[in-house]
């Protein structure tokens, strides 16, 4: 039973680590100056938000992963904050 409680809390920590990472990226992405962006649903501007972080994040030495590099998008183009589930 005590391996049941194990791969739980594994999981459980895990999907909080997804939500933390994408909360970190999303203030990161509301902090750049992203006017020039454009439409926040056009899948070009998405690509031009994903370059900006990449190239903000760089320059500032944040460490990125996809669920970071996600919310940077959406902060960056103004969308509503939508971390991953899982």
């Amino acid at each position: 039973m005590s391996s049941a409680l194990l791969l739980t809390a594994a999981c459980a920590g895990e999907a909080e680590s997804i939500a933390e990472q994408y909360d970190q990226g999303y203030r990161f992405g509301q902090g750049m100056p992203a006017t020039h962006l454009g439409n926040p649903t056009a899948s070009d501007d998405t690509a031009a938000a994903d370059s900006e972080c990449g190239e903000h994040a760089e320059t500032d030495g944040v460490e990125t992963t996809k669920h970071w590099m996600a919310g940077c998008i959406d902060g960056a183009l103004g969308r509503p904050a939508s971390p991953p589930a899982s």
